[in-house]
This record gives C-alpha cells, sequence and structure tokens, in this order.
C-alpha cells in the first residue's frame, strides 16, 4: 500500500510539469569564449536526466511533423535542437546524446562547413548515419527580414530563395536526400519567407522565442527553449516545462500612427487571471483585460526587432505562455 502511494505521489509531482510539446535549442558546448551561446555538458547532461525523471518522450523533428499532420498521438515531448553546426556538437554534445541514446536535430549554417570552427562532411556523414536530423539554417546566416524594405518584396523573395536553395544544393551534393526542416538565422522571419519554404517543400519553421508548443501555433513558427547560460539551470528547466501555451485568436498587436499597441483575444485557457504584458524593449508594461481581450499601449518603440510576451494564470493554476516576434 505504501509503495502504491508513493508512486501516485510522484506521478502526480511529475504532472505538474507536464506541457504538450517543448523544443530546446543549443548552440555552443563547453566553449567559456562564448558564454550568451554556450553549454556545458554536464548541464546538457542534466536535462537529459530531467526529460527522462519526469517521464517525457523524446522527439525528433520526424515525429513533430507526423504529430502536427496527425499521424502521430499527443504525448509530453521534448525535442532536442542544436542551431549552426559548430564543431563542439560533434566533440562535446554527440557524445553525451550517445550516452544516453537521445535523438537530436542539428540545423546548417552552410557557409560554415569545413571552416574551423564548424563541422566537416565527415563529421556530419558520421553522425547522420548514427541517426542524427540535420536541417537548414541558411547558407549565409543574415538578418533577412532587414531586407525587405531595402530590396522589395519581389527582390526580397529572390534573395531568400537564393539563399536557401544554395544550402539545399549543397546538402544534396554531399549527402543526396532532401531537408524537410528550417531554424530562421537569429530566430528573424516574416510571412514572405514561411511561403518561400512551402514553396520549397519545408515542412517546419522553428524560431527562437520561448513557449510550449501546440498544433494551434502555425508549423512555421515553433518556438524553443534557449538552454543557455542562466537558463540551462536545472530550476529553468523545470519552469519552462511546466508551462502551458496560449492560444490567441488574432495577430496580438498592430501599429497605428508609428505607435504600436497590443490587443489580444485569448482562445485558451477558456477562464484566467493575472495577465503579463512584456516588450523586450520596454519590460512589463501596464495592460488590462476585457471581455477575454488584453490591451495595452500605445508605445513608443525604437528597436527594429522585438519580443512580445503574453502571460495568463489558468484555472489549473498553470502558467500559460506565448511569445511573438515584433519586426518594426
Amino acid at each position: 500500500m505504501k509503495k502504491i502511494l508513493v508512486l501516485f505521489l510522484v506521478f502526480i509531482l511529475n504532472a505538474l510539469y507536464f506541457s504538450n510539446i517543448v523544443v530546446f535549442v543549443y548552440h555552443r558546448f563547453d566553449d567559456e569564449r562564448y558564454p550568451t551561446t554556450n553549454t556545458w555538458t554536464d548541464e546538457l547532461e542534466t536535462h537529459i536526466k530531467l526529460v527522462k525523471e519526469l517521464g517525457y518522450k523524446v522527439w525528433k523533428l520526424k515525429d513533430l511533423e507526423d504529430y502536427i499532420n496527425g499521424n502521430k498521438e499527443e504525448e509530453n515531448a521534448v525535442v532536442f535542437t542544436i542551431d549552426d553546426g559548430y564543431r563542439t556538437v560533434y566533440t562535446k554534445a554527440f557524445p553525451v546524446f550517445k550516452k544516453y541514446n537521445v535523438p537530436f536535430s542539428i540545423f546548417l549554417y552552410f557557409k560554415g562547413i569545413d571552416t574551423e570552427e564548424y563541422l566537416t562532411w565527415d563529421m556530419i556523414k558520421e553522425m547522420s548515419e548514427y541517426g542524427v536530423e540535420f536541417g537548414h539554417h541558411s547558407y549565409s546566416h543574415e538578418k533577412f527580414p532587414t531586407l525587405l524594405k531595402k530590396l522589395g518584396k519581389q527582390e526580397f523573395i529572390e534573395y531568400f530563395e537564393e539563399d536557401l536553395k544554395k544550402g539545399i544544393k549543397i546538402w544534396k551534393a554531399h549527402m543526396n536526400s532532401d531537408l524537410k526542416y528550417y531554424a530562421y538565422p537569429y530566430g528573424y522571419y516574416n510571412d514572405e519567407m514561411i511561403e518561400v519554404l512551402k514553396k520549397n517543400g519545408f515542412k517546419l519553421g522553428l524560431i527562437q522565442l520561448s513557449g510550449p508548443y501546440s498544433k494551434e501555433i502555425s508549423p512555421y513558427e515553433i518556438p524553443r527553449e534557449a538552454l543557455l547560460e542562466d537558463w540551462a539551470t536545472e530550476a529553468h528547466v523545470r519552469y519552462v516545462l511546466s508551462r502551458e501555451p496560449l492560444i490567441v485568436e488574432n495577430n496580438p498587436y498592430y501599429w497605428k500612427d508609428g505607435k504600436l499597441y497590443i490587443e489580444a483575444k485569448i482562445k485558451n485557457p477558456r477562464k484566467f487571471i493575472n495577465p503579463v504584458v512584456y516588450i523586450r524593449e520596454k519590460g512589463i508594461v501596464e495592460s488590462y483585460e476585457k471581455d477575454r481581450i488584453i490591451y495595452a499601449g500605445p508605445f513608443d518603440i525604437n528597436n527594429e526587432f522585438n519580443s512580445l510576451m503574453i502571460s495568463v494564470r489558468g484555472e489549473d493554476r498553470k502558467e500559460y505562455v506565448r511569445y511573438f516576434l515584433i519586426i518594426k
């Protein structure tokens, strides 16, 4: 009886941490030169052990694609992804993932391959044969949306598509297979880029804003949790796994007379309290809620890129959160 009670309590405690789907993102490993993009491999081991301890499944991106398309049942799952393709992925992280038999995916910056800091094709082929998934992280690693106003819509689309096809051509020449998944450089993207990805057969687009994933979020705007620096602690990972995706019925912001306004109609959770609105440039801002719509603004915005975070507390006492990219 005592053993049954203990198991029941463990189940309840684990359930408190369950979200839907959470995608992790890393960059470098054990590289103290770049603290803002570095994760220590002992922290990576902690993340893997914690995910297993809490009963999460570890998915590949293919599992996520299948789930979105209705070919896989919903589970409490985590996806491990790594951007850029730095060499420490092979020398430091790959042995850890193999040790725990955990799948992961790498998004390649193609111009960097075979240079001093980045993976070689031999490393890529070895990991691919082991079962590691690879995705596209651009050829040039530019902040693409900054070019839209400069080039105009049609020229911008052609420029981004040319960059995309450069990477595809290089990959096919070395690996003779297709790429289906794309991670936006710096996490910056726009509608034009999404349409180009769709046109070229890409099934998923991953950003760099936090939050859990839900099918009601576009598969070309999949959020990811960056587990770097202070965000790599066990306490922080437990926190991000405890959250639920906030679903809104509209684009939650608009511009009027050069000022930013927030107007977010909340779809899920159905009942909530304690709405919080955060703008990276401004911090937490004053807001109010009426008839399930959260209002804030107007705000003068100076930075070209900003993130907007909206969170509420549901009846289940969980935090529901969603981040949005704002481009001025």
